[in-house]
């Protein structure tokens, strides 16, 4: 029954995407089943808190639910940047809003570099912590220790955070986030976080893969290692269609969870 919900949405989002080049809209109608579980009135959706696959996006729009992507901190009070309904990028957090700056901060040959933004809706500082405002307030900005790049046309794109970049030993920087796209496309993978081992005996840096799996995926009983066997399989095959330096090299399984925080991030610092 499941696989066959999933082919008549598929098949519906088809037809739909089909007629809407035509400029005929019947998603209210052919998705009405799906909307009423919203609620039957949902017209816009915001998506921020984490990167969203542009798929998704996508998809959702498909049903008949404008859905566009943001961008903002507690310390900016909180959102920044974000989409137009009628003007988006989906793998984009989208424009700055009025009265906000945004650039990027000593961009490498590529653009990319750290988010900075100032406005009026930027925090005066952290409450009682001189020194940690002292790191992130400098020159009127705030530093946000996302690292990105911005196009031709002002919109921003997000590639990862400071805190989180692995160097490699040929300088290469790689961004975790980045390389967990690729790998939360594997069904079989539910939770995943991309560190840098370095090699037993040497000072070599290997991308790392720390899994936790798609239970839902496998058979009830299915051994744990013909579970890693699969997954490691998967991974290897999605390395080809990436450049080399981002191609993960070890796996590590996980039986649990990863420890996450109230908005359901992986607490990245606990992993090791």
């Amino acid at each position: 029954n499941k696989n066959k919900m999933t082919f008549k949405v598929k098949f519906g989002l088809a037809i739909s995407k089909f007629l809407l080049k035509l400029k005929v809209d019947i998603r209210k109608k052919l998705f009405a089943q799906v909307l009423d579980n919203f609620g039957g009135e949902l017209r816009v959706a915001i998506a921020g808190g984490a990167a969203v696959d542009p798929n998704v996006l996508e998809g959702l729009r498909g049903l008949g639910i404008s859905t566009i992507q943001g961008y903002g901190l507690t310390e900016s009070s909180p959102i920044a940047a974000l989409n137009q309904l009628g003007n988006y990028r989906d793998a984009s957090i989208g424009l700055p809003l009025p009265e906000i700056y945004i650039d990027i901060f000593e961009p490498d040959e590529n653009g990319i570099g750290e988010i900075r933004l100032k406005g009026p809706t930027v925090m005066m500082g952290y409450y009682q912590d001189e020194e940690q405002t002292s790191k992130v307030l400098k020159d009127g900005y705030f530093y946000t220790g996302d690292i990105g790049y911005m196009d031709k046309d002002g919109y921003i794109f997000i590639t990862g955070r400071m805190k989180s970049v692995i160097v490699l030993n040929n300088g290469k920087n790689v961004f975790p986030e980045e390389v967990e796209e690729y790998l939360y496309k594997i069904e079989a993978i539910s939770e995943c976080v991309v560190v840098g081992r370095k090699k037993e005996g040497s000072e070599e840096v290997n991308l790392t893969a720390i899994v936790y799996p798609n239970f839902n995926a496998y058979d009830k009983d299915e051994d744990i290692n013909n579970i890693a066997a699969d997954i490691k399989a998967r991974v290897m095959d999605m390395n080809r269609g990436i450049p080399s330096f981002k191609q993960i090299r070890n796996i590590e399984i996980r039986t649990t969870e990863f420890e996450k925080t109230t908005t359901k991030k992986i607490k990245r610092f606990l992993v090791k």
